[in-house]
């Protein structure tokens, strides 16, 4: 019974360890080390976030989201929705300037400091979300002293930087600017019409030059056909004018060649004859020459026929005057 005993006891205090141990892994040995708890207010809506959402800090994990709930002031029907957080302060390592590594602050110091919380989708698939914090200086003001301040630190919220430009969408004339767009739309459409039918009547027009062009291109053809039948029959009428030419040049060269030798001695003829011309002319000359005697005597000749001209004219004279002079001589007077 004893030998029992002392094995149902053994297998208890097994089961126990095992147990604490199981707690201890599932805990992450949370029951060991220093966590700080916090609370985040949220204005707006919380959707996607749930509890065990992870709490990270510029992406790096650093707790998780223990509570969520919601709060209504009674007077103004104010909502907010505070979110209770578990950090682990051993996941951020603060270091000096030496070099060394340092007591981190508290988290109100931090929080005085620009420490700041934010939803950031975690999944947009899913539409999951998680908290993230950071130090940022966006101007929201430290919390001030609420009656539950001393029950847990409040990290402020700041917006999403979506969260500006949703409400600026928000804030946009949707309906007018679809109205416009529609407007837009229709317009276009009956520009497009419009556009449509003059491209038609373009189409027509391009149709018909299309038609005068072809008609002009097939005139053009015939004309070009005429004009190359032309072009032939001059090519050929001027090819026989060339071999009637060719052979007018052959039958010149050869009866220049046959008549070569009388043409040779018709030119050395026609040398001896201009040969003495020359020689002629050249006596002509020195009988014309005022100091040649033949010159002398020929002006003697030229004189002495002057005299018996003179005489004849003034007998004729005579003859004419007194008829009868040639029988009784001329009178005396």
């Amino acid at each position: 019974m004893k030998k029992h005993a002392l094995l149902v006891g053994g297998f208890a205090l097994g089961a126990l360890a095992l147990i604490v141990a199981t707690v201890l892994w599932l805990s992450g040995n949370s029951l060991f080390r220093k966590q700080t708890l916090a609370i985040i207010y949220f204005q707006g809506g919380v959707a996607g976030l749930y509890v065990g959402a992870p709490v990270t800090f510029r992406g790096v994990p650093v707790g998780q989201v223990e509570d969520i709930g919601i709060e209504v002031e009674q007077q103004s029907l104010d909502a907010r929705i505070p979110v209770r957080v578990r950090l682990n302060p051993n996941s951020v390592r603060f270091g000096n300037a030496t070099g060394g590594r340092a007591a981190p602050p508290e988290l109100p110091a931090l929080v005085q400091r620009g420490l700041r919380a934010r939803l950031v989708a975690q999944s947009f698939v899913t539409g999951q979300k998680l908290i993230d914090l950071d130090f940022v200086e966006d101007g929201t003001p430290p919390p001030a002293a609420t009656a539950n301040a001393g029950a847990y630190p409040e990290i402020p919220a700041t917006r999403d930087r979506f969260d500006a430009l949703f409400d600026q969408v928000a804030q946009l004339p949707l309906r007018e600017t679809v109205m416009d767009l529609r407007t837009t739309l229709q317009t276009l459409n009956e520009t497009l019409v419009e556009t449509r039918a003059t491209v038609t009547s373009a189409r027509e027009a391009l149709d018909g030059v299309a038609k005068q062009v072809n008609g002009l291109a097939g005139e053009g053809q015939r004309t070009l056909g005429a004009a190359t039948a032309a072009m032939n029959e001059l090519r050929t009428t001027a090819t026989a004018s060339l071999q009637g030419v060719n052979r007018l040049l052959e039958t010149s060269r050869q009866t220049v060649a046959a008549a070569q030798p009388e043409l040779q001695a018709s030119l050395q003829s026609a040398r001896a004859a201009a040969e003495a011309a020359q020689v002629a002319m050249k006596r002509v000359n020195d009988l014309a020459d005022p100091g040649a005697p033949l010159r002398a005597d020929l002006d003697a000749a030229v004189r002495d026929l002057s005299q018996a001209a003179r005489s004849l004219r003034e007998f004729s004279e005579l003859v004419e005057e007194q008829p009868n002079a040639v029988i009784f001589g001329r009178r005396r007077q």
